[in-house]
């Protein structure tokens, strides 16, 4: 049996495919989506012979509140053993980027990381002053291709206002909670100071619209 995984260009209509299939070696010029796991599940290798360990990101689960589901499956008579990845573990310390008091003084806006060897991706929370952060960002979650919001604030009105460039700020809102606090929220795409940034930038000294 072999583990394959591929990707599929589709050259001029830009887009493509990719996939992990798990099928005997002689197999191996046949049409590879039928013998493929699920696009869901990544991390794939080898445990033994008949066995597979693959992960499952929970991070898009929470951003759109679906229930997370982790089940084993099997394919070709080899069994696929599924656990959870969420990017962070006892060896991550919390790293918070920003910290501040709405003006009305009722919330707070916190953007964090989780660290180990290099720094994870943004996690963006607003809570109740004086209150716990949350695992996971319950406003917004970037992934590792960028944070998106490269830098955040609140107005005099009590309203978010995120920061971006030309290259993500269209972006943001695929990656925002969606039972997020009942907060009010704007963007500002601000290349001059942004436009060669993908990660949170605490002295930014942006001027607030």
């Amino acid at each position: 049996m072999i583990l394959i995984n591929y990707s599929i260009d589709q050259g001029a209509f830009g887009s493509g495919q990719a996939g992990t299939a798990v099928l005997k070696t002689v197999d191996t010029t046949k049409d590879l989506r039928s013998s493929s796991l699920p696009n869901t599940l990544i991390y794939t290798k080898w445990i033994d012979n008949k066995t597979i360990s693959a992960k499952v990101d929970i991070i898009p689960f929470l951003r759109s509140g679906e229930r997370i589901k982790i089940t084993d499956t099997k394919i070709n008579n080899i069994s696929v053993k599924v656990s959870p990845l969420d990017y962070t573990g006892s060896d991550y310390h919390l790293q918070i980027e920003h910290r501040e008091t709405s003006p009305d003084r009722k919330h707070e806006l916190v953007a964090y990381r989780y660290v180990k060897d290099t720094p994870g991706f943004i996690h963006i929370s607003v809570i109740l002053k004086g209150g716990g952060i949350p695992k996971y960002g319950n406003y917004f979650i970037a992934d590792n291709s960028s944070d998106y919001i490269l830098y955040g604030t609140w107005d005099k009105n009590n309203t978010l206002v995120f920061y971006s460039n030309e290259q993500y700020h269209d972006l943001i809102q695929y990656y925002l909670v969606a039972n997020r606090e009942n907060i009010k929220y704007k963007t500002v795409k601000d290349d001059q100071k942004y436009a060669n940034k993908y990660r949170w930038t605490e002295k930014a000294e942006a001027s607030i619209p």
